[in-house]
């Protein structure tokens, strides 16, 4: 009898876990900017950056970061980038972590998997989600969650390496939660 709650349980609970990230995805496409890419792998816009302060400094070197988060009232200072290929949401996708410190090299491929140092708050960082239809970023360790249908500004990616630029403003949050943000990774397989 107890087992037989428990799975029930757990079935309503994946139920509603998946029509939040319906409702999330389906509401993103109506509030998210109008830049649209087809791909993860489109080539890079040339936009200018606007050179002001750190969270707009080139990103030069393959693992490297440049910019920051606030959540919370928080910032935290994002200096590291790691990329990885999974499964995610049903997908073939690109994961991205940004952090605030550096992953030891032989938990880079677990961490992109499973983000347990991430989830352990033994680091901080963004967790970028990118696939044919757009991306999905979490922060942690706040949780918070934004997905959009669109891709970043410079995202490509070009002999395994991916490199983006983004730049959210809190819009959706009054300014609660904000990201400026570029990062060069090498795909990690």
């Amino acid at each position: 009898m107890r087992a037989s709650r428990r799975r029930i349980l757990v079935k309503s609970l994946l139920v509603l876990a998946s029509l939040f990230m319906v409702v999330i995805t389906a509401c993103s496409g109506k509030l998210s900017s109008t830049n649209s890419q087809p791909s993860p792998a489109a080539a890079p816009k040339s936009t200018p950056q606007n050179g002001a302060g750190q969270q707009t400094q080139n990103a030069s070197a393959a693992g490297e970061a440049t910019g920051s988060y606030t959540a919370n009232g928080e910032t935290v200072v994002l200096k590291y980038a790691y990329a990885g290929r999974g499964l995610r949401f049903g997908e073939d996708s690109i994961i991205v972590l940004v952090t605030d410190q550096p992953i030891p090299p032989e938990a880079v491929a677990e961490e992109i998997k499973s983000q347990t140092m991430l989830l352990d708050k033994k680091i901080r960082g963004l967790e970028y989600v990118f696939s044919k239809d757009g991306y999905w970023v979490r922060f942690h360790p706040s949780q918070y969650q934004e997905s959009k249908s669109t891709q970043l500004k410079d995202y490509s990616i070009t002999n395994d390496v991916v490199k983006g630029t983004d730049e959210g403003g809190g819009e959706l949050t009054n300014g609660k939660y904000e990201r400026s943000v570029k990062f060069v990774a090498k795909i990690n397989n």
